[in-house]
């Protein structure tokens, strides 16, 4: 039985067994799992440099923030953003297969984050496609279906919250299809609507979070934690003092954004912080590394 605790401080276990990767990712394509009319998907699909169908591989599904996955101009997945690519070379290092999935540019889109009038919803578009990312890996005989996790950062993350929604289409959906998640994690989602709604996960799922996080603030993550760990759901809530918005992204230095959109916050003259902490990343790391460990195997996490 996964047991679940409120995290402030980093817990320092033996680190998730290391795997030798191909550095380049493959270029993949798939529907979103739609009732009508699917989004054929890009995804950049990472795997270990030894794979056995006798003995399928740990996955995780990786969705992107509101800047997008590709840096502008780049049209591979060697222009994979910092952020993503360095979480999924990391998750193969420790033997997951990773699917990155591209919600951005196959609408059209390159980001979202200076919209105010999105064109792509974390309510609506990011959960299917995360479930159209599971699908996916679902079918690939390296794969164990059962152990199939999802990670979001940031509008990636909140629409990590409505993928897991128990009672949410989403969700519901993919229950007809057949397939779910093990367990999802969210890297500084926005939390407030969420809280409001009292989401109630269908899955295990983990918040991470900057203390000082002024873009997505923690506090109503907390809340929402907070009140699913009093329904005696499997929850977690790990933050990060003195960090930002974007603290995991490897040599990128805090900033101020005056150029984002946001309908619950429409006035941001003063802009939001976005950056890395490297205290905070190394923090994080260990602590995704030691909640994925409740959900494998012991010959998976030793």
């Amino acid at each position: 039985m996964f047991h679940v605790k409120q995290f402030r401080t980093t817990l320092v276990l033996a680190a998730l067994p290391l795997w030798a990767y191909a550095a380049a990712p493959e270029k993949v394509e798939f529907p979103s799992l739609a009732e009508s009319n699917p989004t054929t998907l890009t995804g950049y699909l990472y795997k270990p440099a030894k794979l056995d169908d006798k003995s399928p591989a740990q996955a995780v599904v990786l969705a992107h923030g509101c800047s997008g996955m590709i840096d502008a101009g780049g049209k591979s997945g060697e222009r994979i953003k910092p952020g993503i690519k360095h979480w999924a070379e990391r998750l193969v290092d420790r033997g997951f297969v990773v699917l990155a999935v591209d919600s951005f540019n196959p609408r059209g889109h390159a980001e979202v984050c200076t919209k105010s009038d999105r064109p792509i919803l974390e309510s609506r578009e990011r959960p299917r496609d995360a479930y159209g990312g599971l699908q996916y890996l679902a079918k690939q005989s390296f794969v164990a279906k059962d152990r199939v996790f999802l990670m979001g950062f940031s509008n990636g993350a909140t629409g990590t919250l409505y993928a897991v929604e128990e009672d949410g289409k989403p969700h519901q959906l993919a229950k007809k299809a057949g397939v779910s998640f093990r367990a999802a994690r969210a890297f500084y989602p926005g939390c407030t609507q969420a809280n409001k709604a009292r989401l109630k996960p269908a899955i295990p799922l983990g918040i991470f979070i900057g203390a000082d996080d002024d873009w997505t603030p923690a506090q109503p993550c907390r809340e929402l934690i907070d009140l699913n760990k009093s329904r005696g759901l499997p929850v977690a809530y790990f933050d990060y003092p003195g960090a930002y918005h974007g603290f995991d992204v490897p040599g990128s230095k805090v900033r101020v954004r005056t150029d984002v959109r946001m309908s619950n916050r429409p006035n941001l003259a003063s802009g939001v912080h976005v950056g890395g902490n490297e205290e905070a990343r190394k923090a994080a790391e260990k602590d995704v590394d030691n909640y994925l460990r409740g959900f494998l195997a012991p010959s998976e996490a030793r």
